[in-house]
């Protein structure tokens, strides 16, 4: 503390001003702290959470279901005036929110406990910078002030580049997931179930191998079940994945059910177009393996087999000219 006394006093040139500095910057930190540890807690331990997962134990109608969908973070896009006071907090903008979203964060307090971890690791690293200049007090000025630019920069780069390292990752399963439930789909539809059971009937099969999208698919059956249309449901269905696959699916189905035709066929149809689609897709990779492949073989393999097949006779060859002359 004495040490950055010194390096404001220093800079200010006026010792009382200097201790005013370091008590704002102190207070600051412990604001941020009790702010960001608030959000955190708040979050983790909010009713909201308790209820969404009794929802999904239970499934089934209940007069509670609305309230329930209301509270998520993707119904609670309109709905700040029914946030309470820890709702106030939940600050950012409609992109961060549809990351949570893609990250499998569905609950309303998920924008604030995202919230309260950027703050916690902002405040992280300013005791890193502090402990910095307490550690290292003979190092020169730019090296410190390039050290501390790079953990303040870190603190605010981080949780954002993790946040889409998760909603990347739970994107990819579901994708890799979704030629076998749309499968699975058109043979439930095929079978006589109708679009509601033969959705829930794919959760259920898929649950073990591909638990993300199977989880989704619940969640569309029962917000069907709480007097959700179908239609609007399969849409938010497809907002939350983020994926155009499942975006052509819901367009599919949204305009059979508008114009009367049948689930099944054109389930069927869709079916046959994603999977010749997948092939042209795979077939569009191996052609560019041959232009991928040509950068390690010039540098990698080449110069390896030059050496085996001429580097003999380049050998003899200086033998000989150097007998020569």
């Amino acid at each position: 503390m004495d040490y950055l006394l010194s390096l404001i006093n220093e800079q200010l040139q006026n010792q009382t001003y200097s201790i005013y500095v370091v008590y704002l910057i102190a207070a600051g930190a412990g604001i941020t702290l009790a702010i960001g540890i608030g959000l955190l807690f708040s979050g983790l331990y909010s009713p909201t959470r308790q209820r969404l997962a009794h929802l999904k134990a239970t499934e089934g109608n209940s007069p509670q279901l609305q309230d329930d969908f209301d509270d998520s973070l993707e119904h609670g896009l309109n709905h700040k005036k029914h946030q309470k006071l820890i709702g106030r907090f939940a600050f950012g903008n409609e992109d961060t929110r549809k990351r949570l979203i893609h990250s499998g964060f569905h609950s309303n307090n998920a924008l604030a406990v995202y919230n309260g971890c950027r703050i916690l690791v902002f405040a992280a690293a300013i005791a890193g910078c502090m402990f910095m200049l307490r550690a290292f007090p003979n190092a020169s000025g730019t090296v410190l002030f390039y050290g501390i630019a790079v953990m303040l920069g870190l603190a605010f780069v981080l949780p954002s580049f993790v946040l889409d390292t998760l909603a990347d990752k739970r994107m990819r399963k579901m994708k890799v997931g979704f030629p076998d439930a749309l499968d699975l789909l058109v043979v439930c539809c095929e079978a006589g179930l109708g679009l509601l059971a033969a959705l829930n009937r794919v959760a259920q099969e898929i649950r073990l191998s591909h638990f993300e999208l199977a989880e989704e698919l619940q969640l569309v059956c029962q917000k069907n079940r709480a007097g959700l249309p179908m239609n609007v449901a399969l849409q938010e269905f497809a907002d939350r994945t983020g994926l155009e696959d499942i975006r052509g699916l819901n367009g599919s189905i949204t305009q059979s059910m508008r114009l009367g035709t049948g689930i099944a066929e054109t389930l069927r149809v869709y079916s046959e177009e994603y999977r010749e689609k997948r092939i042209q897709a795979a077939e569009e990779m191996a052609g560019k393996l041959g232009v991928k492949m040509m950068f390690p073989m010039i540098f990698c393999i080449w110069p390896s087999f030059f050496i085996v097949a001429i580097g003999p006779a380049m050998l003899k060859l200086a033998e000989v000219w150097d007998v020569a002359f």
